[in-house]
């Protein structure tokens, strides 16, 4: 490995020890060598940091950094600071990566120096490591700009490559934008350069029922409206932004979601078992019972 790496993978981990072995197995299984690998141990009080130090021990790629707990963009920015690749790729800490992941992502960069941020198409699973689906994403800067401005986030935050240079230029992450602050950032970037995502499903996104999504939707939401006006305004764009309808407004609305996904896919098991996740926490809505059906019918 050269002196200054390729890439430099960043992943902030608070409180992983369940999944963060299997994160960083998929990692260090990259076809693509030339990384640093630096894991901010934002204050865990499980045995995250162990598990790390284990790899650490016998990869010198695997760089840890360990402090007091300060949440998640100073964790970031902290990462992005000690960076030292021509490219950061980022990761969480409960994700999984394809093993050509970075040998595409950094082949397309090389390509498209105008590229600040390349993201791909992902697979969901569940905090049990079922598979539910699948997420595509617009994959042109056009067709994203464009999803962005509608409110819709349509880059995999842990799935992303981008180069340091135009993060850092265009101010970092924000933390008075969490926990909007990636789609804050591809709003930025997509004002300096060219943003896209590749086909291919090189990230594996791993859906926990206590996520932030799950118990913080009206924090969410807005942040997102301030990340959508600040953009009118930098932008100068005509009238005022509208955030989409909301999807979901409870945890059973997320059960039922994922619930279609995996029926969609063919994992008629997890399909069933969120329909009678959905069904048991909203026993009087038609669509649980639709989705029940639709579940045992398979189709």
């Amino acid at each position: 490995m050269s002196t200054s790496p390729a890439i430099s993978v960043l992943m902030p981990v608070y409180n992983a020890e369940e999944f963060v072995a299997e994160t960083m197995d998929s990692i260090l299984a990259q076809t693509f060598r030339d990384f640093e690998f630096i894991c901010i141990n934002d204050g865990s009080k499980d045995g995250s940091l162990a598990v790390m130090q284990k790899y650490a021990d016998r990869d010198s790629r695997v760089k840890i950094i360990s402090r007091p707990n300060t949440g998640l963009v100073p964790a970031l920015n902290e990462g992005l600071a000690a960076s030292r690749g021509k490219y950061v790729a980022r990761i969480d800490s409960d994700d999984l990566s394809a093993p050509e992941r970075f040998d595409l992502q950094f082949t397309r960069m090389e390509a498209e120096p105008e590229l600040v941020a390349l993201g791909s198409n992902a697979n969901a699973m569940d905090e049990y490591g079922n598979l539910l689906g699948s997420y595509d994403n617009p994959l042109t800067h056009e067709a994203i700009e464009k999803a962005h401005l509608l409110g819709m986030s349509s880059i995999h935050h842990p799935a992303v490559m981008f180069r340091p240079d135009a993060v850092r230029r265009v101010g970092g992450y924000r933390k008075e934008t969490w926990p909007c602050e990636d789609y804050d950032l591809w709003m930025r970037l997509g004002e300096v350069g060219r943003l896209a995502n590749l086909p291919q499903r090189l990230l594996t996104k791993r859906l926990m029922s206590s996520s932030i999504v799950a118990t913080t939707l009206d924090r969410q939401e807005a942040k997102q409206l301030l990340v959508l006006t600040e953009t009118w305004k930098r932008r100068n764009l005509p009238g005022e932004p509208k955030l989409p309808r909301r999807e979901l407004n409870s945890q059973g609305d997320m059960f039922r979601q994922w619930g279609w996904m995996a029926l969609k896919a063919g994992h008629l098991k997890t399909s069933r078992r969120y329909a009678i996740k959905t069904l048991k926490a909203q026993p009087f809505k038609s669509t649980s019972w639709k989705l029940l059906a639709c579940a045992i019918r398979g189709r």
